[in-house]
This record gives structure tokens, C-alpha cells and sequence, in this order.
């Protein structure tokens, strides 16, 4: 949790260095106009790509793709229908990186697989708070469920068998230690042999939109999402492997309203 403290404050720092600039250009007379401008009142969509981390990866933890579509321009708390693809990796709590002394090589001993989610949601958005015609921010509540597509692809180590030979092997407990692994396998080695599991997500959020310009959109998303598959997930070697994750996370967009 402190991961995703830290980077609200610095994006929230970001988003009010945007409003500033946004403002001053408010406040500066153009010549030119365009015949249509696109507004807080006028638009009808939203669409907008992200980068997302959690509380179950890294600091990058995946990218999104969002669309939001207006219901009723005329409703006192505007509505959305809100669509949203994820592809994000799924850490276990107990992953922890050594570093091999004299390599830099690095590995997570005990490590079996990676899983990536994918997940397609459909849900509602409506705007809780508007903000004003001076600037400010709409925060608008989220709610949105839907399938997860989960890959299981196995984990390489580098086995050292001596004389500077290593060969890439997926991680076996039985027979790799610490003391004859070398560091961590290609990322996409042995794609071929990943493994589906399905499983359901449901994302309860909150969206804080500040635009820099009137028909771009920068906002971030920070929320709770719970997640369960068919069956428990082998992740790691020497720990509890589990079939439903929890997480917080926190997701910047950035697109353009239509």
C-alpha cells in the first residue's frame, strides 16, 4: 500500500500542475475559435489507454484500455456505460527476488509460474461530484464486473552445471537450489506450453478527471478489485497457493473525449 500512496501523490501532484497550466489558458484570449468545441456538456464518449500497478505486481503491473459512454448529458449525476480491457501480471504475496552474487543475474526461488489476467468489464460510471466552470475535478464512482482470462506460463531459472555452462530450465524444487541457479529465464520462454484458467472479476473504484485541454482527458483510477479462478493457482513452490486475489490498485489514463 505504500507503492500506491506514493505514486497517487506524485500523479496527484502532476494532475493540479496540469490544472494550473489548464487554467492560465482559460484565462488567455484566443483569436481563432473553432466552430465546435467539445465540452463538459456536449461530449458523448470517452476514450482512454492506461498504465495500472496493484498491490499484487510490480510498479508497473499492466495497461488498460477504457471507454466510457454518456447515458443522459441531462442528468442531475451524469451516467456512463463503462467497458474496460486489462492485461496485468498477478504476483504471489510471498515472491522475493535474490540476487546472485558475481552474475547480476536475479530469480524469485520458489516461483513456478507467472500468471497473467486478462480482463474484459463492463459496468456503470456516474459522476458523484461535478466540477465547476472556474476548473476543478469530476470524481465519478465505478462499478463494473466481468470475466478473467488467466495464463499460467511456467518460470525458467538458469541452472549452472559448471565451466560458465547454464541452461534454461523451468523451476523444479526438487532439484534447483539456490546454490546452482544462476538468475531467471526469458519472460516469454515456454509461452507455448502456458495453461488457461478462467475465472470472474468484480472492481469497485473511484475516477478523479482533471482535463488539460477541453477534449483531452487525464484521470486516475484508484480502487478495489477481488478476482476468483475455477481452481488455485500454482504460483509458488513452498508457500499456500490460493484461487480467489484481492487487491488495491491505482491506474492513469490518458485520451481524448468524443
Amino acid at each position: 500500500m505504500k507503492k500506491l500512496l506514493t505514486i497517487s501523490i506524485i500523479i496527484s501532484l502532476t494532475l493540479i500542475q496540469i490544472h494550473r497550466i489548464n487554467a492560465q489558458r482559460r484565462n488567455t484570449p484566443t483569436k481563432n475559435t473553432p466552430k465546435e468545441v467539445v465540452d463538459e456538456d456536449n461530449f458523448k464518449s470517452i476514450l482512454s489507454f492506461g498504465l495500472t500497478t496493484n498491490t499484487n505486481s510490480g510498479l508497473l503491473g499492466g495497461i488498460a484500455a477504457r471507454k466510457e459512454i454518456v447515458i443522459d448529458n441531462n442528468a442531475l449525476h451524469r451516467q456512463f456505460h463503462y467497458i474496460c480491457l486489462e492485461a496485468v501480471s498477478v504476483n504471489h504475496l510471498q515472491e522475493s527476488t535474490a540476487n546472485v552474487g558475481g552474475t547480476g543475474g536475479s530469480y524469485v526461488y520458489g516461483k513456478q509460474n507467472y500468471l497473467f489476467a486478462i480482463r474484459p468489464q463492463y459496468g456503470r460510471e456516474i459522476n458523484l461530484f461535478k466540477k465547476s466552470s472556474e476548473g476543478g475535478v469530476n470524481i465519478n464512482g465505478i462499478l463494473a464486473a466481468g470475466p478473467t482470462i488467466g495464463l499460467l506460463k511456467p518460470y525458467y531459472v538458469q541452472v549452472y552445471y559448471g565451466r560458465g555452462v547454464t541452461r534454461d530450465e523451468i523451476f523444479d524444487p526438487k532439484k534447483h537450489t539456490p546454490s546452482n541457479i544462476a538468475g531467471s529465464g526469458g519472460l516469454f520462454e515456454g509461452l507455448g506450453d502456458a495453461q488457461f484458467i478462467p475465472g470472474v472479476n468484480l472492481k469497485a473504484a473511484l475516477n478523479f478527471e482533471l482535463d488539460a485541454f477541453r477534449q483531452s482527458n487525464i484521470s486516475l483510477e484508484i480502487g478495489f478489485l477481488a478476482e476468483a479462478y475455477t481452481q488455485k493457482v500454482n504460483i509458488m513452490a513452498f508457500s499456500e497457493n490460493r484461487s480467489v486475489f484481492t487487491s488495491g490498485y491505482l491506474t492513469i489514463f490518458f485520451g481524448g473525449k468524443k
